[in-house]
C-alpha cells in the first residue's frame, strides 16, 4: 500500500472513532477510546491490513460490482468469438498505429516525495524543538522537601525510579521522561493541602504507570508521517485529550465517587495557562477544562454490562472500519460467476506486435486450487522457461536461478510510472482479454510496477498490489514459458505452429514441489493430467519432449 492509500484508509477509521466518541464519551470507559486510537495508529504505521467480509470497503466493492456487471458491451468486430473450441480475443486497439516504445524508468526523487520529506522534517522539528527547550528549563528544577510526598512515594512504589521536583517555570503539574520519569510541580503550589497533593500525585503516577509519555511520542510520530492529513492532527488532539480523561477516570475509581467534587475543584484551581508547554509531556491540565470537569462528574463505576458493551462496540468499529476489503476479484452477491466447466480450455490472442507473447491460458478446474496454494506459500509468483526459473517472494523480492533452482540470485528492479504503463499495456498487449479492464483498475488504484531487463533483451513488468502479483512478459523471440502468479496460470508459446515442451512443464512442477507449494505426489498427478489434456483436447499446438 502507498502512503496515501494508508492515510485515506486510516481516515475512514478515524472519522468513525470521532463519531462514536462524540456519542459515547461519557457512557463508556475512557480506555475504550484509547484502544481505538491505538488501532488508528497501527493503521497509519503498518503498511498492510487484515481483510474482512464485514469491512465497509467490502460493501463498497460489492456495490461497485453490482453496478458494473450490468454494463452492456456491444458485440462488434472486436468482440470475442469461437474458432474450433478456442476463444479468439482480438486486440481492442487493433486500429491504433502507435509504435511500441519502451517505458522509461524513474531513478530520481519525485517532487511529491521531496515535498513529503520537507513536511516530515518540519513537523518533527515542531515537536522536538519545544520539547528540548522545555527539558532545558526543567533542569533548573529543585527537589521537594516534603514529609508527606516522601511517605506517599514510599507507599506507591514503581519499578522505575520517579523523581518529584518543583519549578517556578511552570504553573501546572506535569510529567516527562519515559524510563526515568520526573514529576514537576509548580513552586507556588499549596503544599499544605494534602488532599489536593495526593490527587495530583495519583494522577501523575497513573500517567507514568501507563507510559502515557511514550504514547504521546508515538502519536507525534504518526502525525509526522501523515502531516498532510488534517484528520491525523485531529486524532492527535483527541487522543491526547482521552489520555487525560482516562487518567482522571482512574483517579476517581481509586478514591471513590465521593471525591469527584474535590477533584473537579482542584482541576479548576490548576487551570492551565497558555504557557507553550511541549506537546509530548503529560501535564495535569492539558485538555480543555470544561470537558474534563464534565467527564469527572459523569464518571461512574463500570459495570459488567458496560464493559461488555464497550468490548462489543470496539470490536464492531475495528471490524467494519479498520479492515480492508476481501479480494476484489470475488463476485458480487447475486451475480453468477462463470464456472470452469463452461469456460474454454484455452484462450488465444492474435498479435499485431512483435514484442508481446502469445498467451495460452489454461482454465481447468485445478488452476484456482493451484493459485490458492501459491498464495498460501511464501511466494507470490513462479515462472519457468528454457533459460531460467524465477520466483517472487512474499516481500516482493525477485529471485532468479539459471541452474534449475540450485542457486538463487536476488535481482534489483526499477520502478515504472503506473499511468504510463497502463497506457503502454493498452496499446501493445495483443491478448487483453476480459482482464484488461481489471488490470487498468488495479493500476489506477495505486498498484506498483517493477521492471526487469535481461541480457537477451527479454523484459518483465511486475504489477504488485494487495491482490497479488501479475507478470507481463516482453520477449523479442517467442520462447516457451510457464507462469502462475496468483492471478492466472499461463503457458506462453511460440508463434504457429505452437510448441510446448513437456520437459519445461516438468521443471515448472519441480519448482512448485521444491518451494513447498505442491507435494511431489500431487505435482506428478497434476503434471500427467495437464499433459494429457494438452495432447488430447487441443489441435493448435504440439507437446514436444
Amino acid at each position: 500500500m502507498s502512503l496515501l492509500e494508508i492515510s485515506l484508509s486510516a481516515t475512514i477509521f478515524i472519522l468513525a472513532v470521532i463519531f462514536f466518541r462524540s456519542l459515547l464519551i461519557h457512557k463508556l470507559p475512557k480506555m475504550t477510546f484509547m484502544l481505538l486510537w491505538g488501532v488508528a495508529f497501527v493503521q497509519l504505521i503498518v503498511p498492510f491490513s487484515v481483510h474482512s467480509q464485514f469491512s465497509i470497503f467490502t460493501a463498497v466493492n460489492y456495490l461497485k460490482r453490482m453496478f458494473s456487471v450490468q454494463e452492456v458491451i456491444p458485440l462488434t468486430e472486436s468482440s470475442p468469438y469461437l474458432n474450433g473450441g478456442t476463444v479468439i480475443m482480438p486486440l481492442i486497439t487493433e486500429n491504433l498505429t502507435i509504435p511500441t516504445v519502451p517505458l522509461q524508468t524513474t531513478s530520481q526523487i519525485s517532487p511529491i516525495v521531496l515535498a513529503w520529506l520537507i513536511g516530515f522534517t518540519l513537523c518533527a522539528l515542531y515537536f522536538i524543538i519545544p520539547h528540548l527547550r522545555c527539558r532545558s528549563n526543567y533542569k533548573m528544577s529543585l527537589p521537594i522537601k516534603s514529609d508527606f510526598i516522601s511517605k506517599w512515594q514510599k507507599s506507591n512504589p514503581l519499578w522505575r525510579k520517579v523523581q518529584i521536583r518543583q519549578s517556578d517555570e511552570i504553573s501546572t503539574p506535569l510529567t516527562y521522561g519515559i524510563f526515568q520519569p520526573i514529576i514537576l510541580l509548580p513552586k507556588n503550589l499549596d503544599y499544605t493541602d494534602e488532599n489536593q497533593l495526593e490527587l495530583i500525585l495519583t494522577h501523575e503516577f497513573t500517567h507514568i504507570k501507563r507510559f502515557d509519555t511514550l504514547k504521546k511520542w508515538l502519536l507525534a510520530a504518526g502525525v509526522c508521517v501523515h502531516w498532510f492529513n488534517p484528520f491525523v492532527w485531529i486524532m492527535y488532539i483527541l487522543a491526547n485529550r482521552d489520555i487525560e480523561l482516562s487518567c482522571d477516570e482512574s483517579v476517581i475509581w481509586t478514591f471513590g465517587e465521593s471525591m469527584k467534587p474535590t477533584y473537579a475543584m482542584a482541576l479548576v484551581r490548576l487551570e492551565e495557562k497558555k504557557s507553550g508547554l511541549s506537546p509530548i509531556i503529560s501535564n495535569f491540565s492539558k485538555n480543555p477544562t470544561e470537558e474534563r470537569i464534565i467527564s469527572i462528574m459523569k464518571t461512574k463505576k463500570t459495570s459488567i454490562t458496560t464493559m461488555l458493551l464497550a468490548i462489543a462496540i470496539t470490536a464492531g468499529i475495528v471490524t467494519v472500519f479498520a479492515t480492508s476489503a476481501l479480494d476484489k476479484s470475488e463476485a458480487a452477491p447475486g451475480v453468477e460467476s462463470p464456472t470452469a466447466e463452461s469456460a474454454p480450455a484455452l484462450y488465444l490472442g492474435e498479435s499485431t506486435t512483435t514484442l508481446m507473447p502469445i498467451d495460452l491460458t489454461l482454465t481447468k478446474l485445478d488452476v484456482p486450487n493451484l493459485m490458492d496454494k501459491l498464495n498460501a506459500s511464501k511466494y507470490r509468483a513462479i515462472y519457468v522457461d528454457n533459460e531460467m526459473v524465477l520466483r517472487v517472494a512474499s516481500d516482493n523480492s525477485i529471485q532468479i536461478s539459471k541452474d534449475k533452482g540450485v542457486v538463487w540470485d536476488k535481482y534489483n528492479t526499477n520502478d515504472v510510472n503506473a499511468t504510463e504503463f497502463a497506457n503502454w499495456l493498452l496499446q501493445n498487449d495483443p491478448n487483453p482479454g476480459y482482464s484488461i479492464k481489471e488490470m487498468q483498475r488495479r493500476l489506477a488504484n495505486g498498484a506498483e510496477v517493477k521492471h526487469l531487463v535481461f541480457d537477451n533483451k527479454k523484459e518483465m513488468y511486475f504489477v504488485i498490489d494487495r491482490n497479488g502479483v501479475q507478470i507481463e512478459l516482453v520477449q523479442p523471440e517467442k520462447i516457451a514459458s510457464v507462469l502462475i502468479d496468483g492471478q492466472r496460470m499461463m503457458i506462453t508459446s511460440e508463434r504457429f505452429p505452437y510448441h510446448i515442451s513437456a520437459q519445461m512443464l516438468k521443471s515448472f512442477y519441480d519448482l512448485l514441489v521444491s518451494n513447498n507449494i505442491l507435494t511431489k505426489t500431487k505435482a506428478e498427478q497434476d503434471y500427467s493430467e495437464r499433459i494429457k489434456f494438452l495432447k488430447e483436447n487441443d489441435t493448435i499446438f504440439t507437446v514436444t519432449n
